[in-house]
C-alpha cells in the first residue's frame, strides 16, 4: 500500500476502507502520498482512519507516536494500528481538499474517522 503498482494519475477514485491506518504514521503518510500520486487532479478519496475516541488507542504495546499493537489470537490487532484526531487528520490529507471529515461510532467501542476528499491540482 505504499508502492502502489500503477501509474500517476490512473484513478479518478481511490477507496480505502479500513486499510491505511494499519501501520505507524510514517506508513500512513506514504499510503496518502501514493493514493494522492494515483489519483487524478479532481479526483476523489473516500476511507477511514482509526480516532484517538476509538477504544483500543492507548492500549497495547506503543510501537510508535500514536501507533499500538495488542497482542491477542485475533489476527486484526497482531500488526500496528495508528490513531489519529481531527487536526492530525486533516494535517495528513494536506495535499487533498477535505470534502468531508466525520468522526462515527461504528459501535459503542469502535470510533473511525470516514474521509472524503478531492485530490488538489498540481
Amino acid at each position: 500500500m505504499t508502492d502502489l503498482p500503477y501509474r500517476t494519475a490512473a484513478f479518478d477514485y481511490v477507496l480505502s476502507w479500513n486499510v491505511i491506518y494499519h501501520g505507524t504514521g510514517d506508513v500512513v503518510r506514504r499510503c496518502i502520498s501514493e493514493i494522492h500520486r494515483v489519483l487524478r487532479p479532481g479526483g476523489v478519496y473516500q476511507g477511514t482512519m482509526l480516532s484517538k475516541r476509538h477504544e483500543r488507542f492507548g492500549r497495547g504495546r506503543q510501537v510508535a507516536p500514536n501507533t499500538f499493537v495488542q497482542d491477542s489470537d485475533d489476527g486484526d490487532r497482531r500488526h500496528p494500528h495508528f490513531y489519529c484526531d481531527s487536526v492530525e487528520a486533516v494535517e495528513l490529507f494536506a495535499g487533498f481538499e477535505l470534502r468531508s471529515l466525520a468522526e462515527r461510532m461504528e459501535r459503542p467501542d469502535k470510533c473511525h474517522w470516514h474521509v472524503v476528499a478531492t485530490r488538489c491540482s498540481p
